[in-house]
């Protein structure tokens, strides 16, 4: 992924930290991005699956904010805290920054811990410990971690710490699968011909390409 400028992914994602209203809330997200920001535009959002350059958790990080800011302007309605999802967004996958090797051909899990707490632990963790320096309410603070460590919305290797208790995480969720998901089908996709199958990653199954006569000139 050549022509993305990390250094302008990053201060997007700075920008989309100031829509945080709390200011707390709002200095601890950018204090955390900027901590980090050497190891974010390092490491591959995944040792494989998705966003596997070098800045790719960066990248992820930053589409998945955009997505999740999205979804919440198409449903205006649901009155949803834009606080919480644009800092659980912005930190999801803080988490792997402990957890995976700086990007090369051969990137994998950096120790064990990736595998026996996972990344919603790690994150969870690191976002805990840079809170105990600002005066929140406990039980608001609990929500503010329920962002980061539920936004996987299922238990796995790396997945949930707990279900997701609030739709504000389950916005992230969303926003996190879409991207995850879509991500690395664009070059699978434009190398299959037409009505032919084609497999993403890990996918649980084939996918097909449109045999819509039309399809090629959209």
């Amino acid at each position: 992924m050549n022509n993305i400028n990390l250094e302008d992914i990053f201060i997007k994602c700075i920008e989309y930290s100031k829509k945080i209203r709390n200011i707390d809330l709002r200095d601890c997200c950018q204090k955390i991005l900027r901590d980090y920001k050497e190891k974010l535009i390092k490491k591959p959002a995944t040792t494989g699956a998705h966003h596997y350059f070098e800045g790719g958790l960066l990248y992820h990080i930053y589409c998945v904010t955009r997505n999740a800011i999205t979804i919440m302007e198409l449903y205006p309605k649901l009155n949803v805290d834009s606080d919480l999802v644009i800092f659980g967004a912005l930190l999801h996958d803080i988490g792997k920054t402990k957890n995976y090797t700086d990007w090369s051909d051969k990137s994998e899990y950096e120790h064990n811990g990736s595998q026996l707490l996972g990344h919603s632990y790690e994150g969870t963790h690191l976002v805990e410990n840079y809170l105990s320096e600002y005066k929140l309410d406990e039980d608001f603070k609990n929500q503010v971690l329920h962002m980061i460590g539920s936004h996987m919305n299922e238990f796995s290797d790396c997945g949930t710490l707990v279900l997701p208790k609030m739709l504000e995480v389950i916005i992230i969720n969303f926003a996190d699968k879409i991207d995850a998901t879509l991500e690395p089908a664009h070059n699978v996709i434009n190398q299959a011909k037409t009505g032919e199958k084609y497999k993403i990653c890990n996918a649980p199954r084939d996918y097909y390409k449109s045999l819509n006569t039309e399809y090629q000139d959209l």
